[in-house]
């Protein structure tokens, strides 16, 4: 699987810090210069064309929109799984939430030029709980929390995910009230603040190995797919700290059945940053007669570090079904160009 893979979900701004070094180096071994004469190209342009893909997939020369996608992610993955936004909850609620968030990478003028743009997808999940303050004559004033940990496997690196989330939601206007709230219910306008702390460390454990694998290099006499197995040090870290500001409003109709949405700003601070040294075997079919060849070897080297985007509007919507005390829903949440991600998860509220 192609490292690129692990770019997460981004946002449009400048970060606030980025280093960013790395290479590929080729070796080919006697069969696979002789690979190159039956491509019919040099050992120069078969060396050259090898490097141009692990380079791609491994995104070395694009690792400052890699970091700074995988920063911004680590912030975005969780947005829209803390918070209720159609309830309007009188009590205690409680729920479990998941988020699969996807991105492109950074818009630049490299980017856009791209084959290949830097982009990936990331899942996360969440506990969350949330205490309405009417019993103490403050109905207007919700509070939420959440919590998620796990350990384990991910893109074929090892490690942990952890997000915790802490926001408060003041409701300006009263919600629609007797008889005709059954058929139709204004939830107010909600103002909801607080604070997402989330960190991703995975990587290589020692004798694991990381395929990438279909990588074609072309020549006047036919075209071969380059397979590369590598091990190694492979060391992927991302914490981030996001403040969103929201404001949001909802509609019930028929009591079943609610939408809601609303538009979002977030402050994000936090580091990214990728520690990588591989060493890994090449191999490759002869077009000619079908033979397998030992190309020889490749050294990765990746280094960097990015801080995420400052800040993004993003807007955000969903549909909630209202079964009694049960309410199961599904959301999206969009930044404009750059990310999305859908949210979906069930809540109890008493």
């Amino acid at each position: 699987m192609k490292l690129r893979v692990l770019v997460l979900a981004a946002v449009l701004t400048i970060p606030s810090f980025a280093h960013a070094d790395g290479s590929v180096d080729i070796t080919l071994s006697q069969e696979g210069m002789d690979l190159a004469d039956s491509l019919g190209i040099t050992v120069a342009e078969l060396e050259a064309d090898t490097e141009a893909q692990i380079d791609e997939a491994y995104t070395v020369n694009r690792i400052d929109d890699f970091l700074r996608a995988f920063a911004d992610a680590t912030a975005f993955s969780s947005r829209g799984i803390g918070v209720d936004y159609a309830s309007n909850g009188e009590g205690l609620m409680f729920g479990v939430t998941a988020n699969v968030a996807a991105a492109v990478g950074d818009l630049g003028q490299d980017e856009q030029g791209a084959d290949r743009p830097v982009a990936g997808v990331a899942p996360n999940f969440a506990l969350m709980g949330g205490l309405n303050f009417k019993k103490w004559k403050k109905p207007a004033l919700t509070v939420y929390a959440n919590l998620f940990y796990r350990s384990g496997e991910w893109s074929g690196l090892n490690g942990s995910i952890t997000t915790f989330g802490a926001h408060a939601q003041y409701k300006l206007f009263s919600p629609t009230e007797g008889k005709k709230s059954v058929v139709f219910k204004w939830g107010g306008l909600d103002l909801t603040a607080g604070v997402e702390l989330s960190r991703w460390g995975f990587g290589l454990d020692a004798g694991d190995r990381i395929p990438t694998q279909n990588m074609p290099v072309e020549g006047p006499n036919g075209t071969t797919e380059i397979d590369l197995v590598s091990t190694g040090r492979f060391d992927l870290d991302s914490s981030g700290v996001v403040v969103p500001f929201e404001a949001t409003t909802s509609l019930r109709f028929l009591y079943f059945f609610s939408l809601y949405g609303g538009a979002s700003f977030a402050l994000q601070a936090g580091n990214s940053k990728v520690d990588a040294e591989l060493e890994g075997t090449l191999t490759a079919t002869d077009p000619q007669n079908g033979d397998a060849v030992d190309m020889g070897t490749a050294a990765i080297t990746v280094d960097g570090q990015s801080g995420p985007s400052v800040g993004r509007v993003t807007f955000l919507g969903g549909l909630q079904i209202n079964i009694w005390k049960l309410k199961t829903f599904v959301q999206a949440n969009f930044m404009p160009v750059r990310a999305a991600s859908v949210a979906f998860g069930l809540r109890v509220v008493l």
